[in-house]
């Protein structure tokens, strides 16, 4: 992908096409740039075999009154209010998770904080129609996770959605909502209200899009929205799904990306429960709790936690001396001046090892310890 340093041109392309993410990079590549795109000659386009439309979009895009122009300066006034980002593919604020996809977004329209993508993601997803079992499991994930330093991807919709984002804004953490609409057509409208808490609670999260502002709903946007909802993150975990779900896209989508994949397991009298069913048998790991998915996850977050750790003012860790995360003292405790194995600590603690390693995690995302060949040292 070629630097877009001319956002005019950049943003006329783009609502030239429509939010295409593939034609625009195919078109980017070819020209080099935007404005050189927009600049091709109509022989150029056709012979590019785009339909008779589409050239005519991209040959007026610049034109005083065309729809690429107004929706341009539509865009340019929604980016001065306070919380609105557009972070562009090769914005240093882009996920690099997301990067690595086929056919990134080229814009990520962002209402909230862009630094949220800095933080290592899971997604949770599920039914709309959920059972209170799903949902109130979802909650309990989804805060669980949160308090272990990772940020919760979802899509703002009813549901096993609406849990897992509840759950984080509750106990103000960030997580991130992405739409299958633009960010001035929020959907379901009555998640308004949570959308604004996600964006600019005390939480930081963010409401993202990468359809123009004012796109409706449609359903073709949805299978597009699902793959940067597991394009985000390091794994998705599915709570109720029936056999027909969306849900299971986006599991699909996350092996094709190379993600994790879990399962929580239901009643086998439920529909609900028959996607999540037919994932394990496909080889989805189970999942029974937030400790399943950090245990496997967490070495895979090391070095990315080890980055951000360098970016700690030298005071911070001073600073958390009187935030030990809630259930950690017992652990914090068994680690000695001269440092111990996790072995040991499970010799020690007498927990069960994936408790062990899911407060292990919480300790070092806290900053109230590291891990140093081989063993566990406070930090002082």
């Amino acid at each position: 992908m070629v630097p877009c340093t001319d956002l005019e041109s950049y943003l006329l392309l783009y609502h030239a096409l429509e939010s295409h993410a593939s034609r625009m990079h195919r078109l980017l590549a070819m020209a080099g740039s935007a404005k050189g795109v927009l600049e091709l000659p109509i022989n150029s386009l056709q012979q590019l075999k785009l339909d008779n439309d589409i050239i005519q979009r991209i040959r007026t895009a610049r034109d005083s009154g065309s729809k690429a122009r107004q929706a341009l300066e539509r865009t340019l006034l929604w980016r001065e209010q306070d919380g609105h980002s557009l972070v562009l593919f090769d914005d240093h604020r882009y996920p690099v998770l997301l990067r690595e996809l086929p056919d990134p977004p080229p814009i990520l329209f962002v209402r909230g904080d862009p630094g949220v993508f800095c933080q290592p993601c899971i997604a949770l997803v599920g039914s709309r129609n959920c059972s209170r079992y799903g949902r109130d499991l979802a909650g309990r994930i989804s805060a669980d996770l949160g308090r272990a330093g990772f940020t919760v991807v979802s899509g703002l919709a009813s549901g096993i959605d609406t849990a897992a984002h509840m759950a984080s804004v509750i106990q103000d953490k960030p997580t991130i909502a992405v739409l299958g609409s633009g960010l001035n057509t929020i959907y379901p409208k009555v998640n308004a209200e949570l959308a604004t808490k996600i964006s600019h609670g005390s939480g930081r999260g963010a409401v993202i899009s990468e359809f123009p502002l004012h796109s409706p709903p449609d359903a073709f946007h949805f299978p597009q929205r699902n793959r940067i909802i597991s394009g985000l993150s390091l794994a998705v975990c599915v709570i109720e799904a029936t056999l027909r779900s969306g849900s299971l896209i986006t599991a699909r989508l996350a092996l094709e990306q190379g993600r994790h994949v879990f399962a929580v397991p239901g009643s086998v009298n439920l529909p609900g429960s028959r996607g999540c069913h037919r994932l394990l048998r496909q080889g989805a790991t189970l999942a029974e709790n937030a400790a399943d998915i950090i245990e496997q996850l967490a070495p895979m977050v090391q070095g990315q936690l080890e980055l951000q750790a360098k970016d700690i003012p030298e005071n911070a860790v001073s600073d958390k001396a009187e935030s030990v995360p809630n259930g950690c003292t017992d652990v914090l405790r068994l680690i000695a001046d001269d440092g111990v194995t996790s072995d040991a600590l499970l010799s020690h603690s007498q927990l069960a090892l994936p408790t062990l390693n899911l407060k292990l995690l919480q300790l070092e995302l806290s900053g109230h310890i590291c891990k140093q060949a081989g063993k566990w040292y406070i930090n002082r």
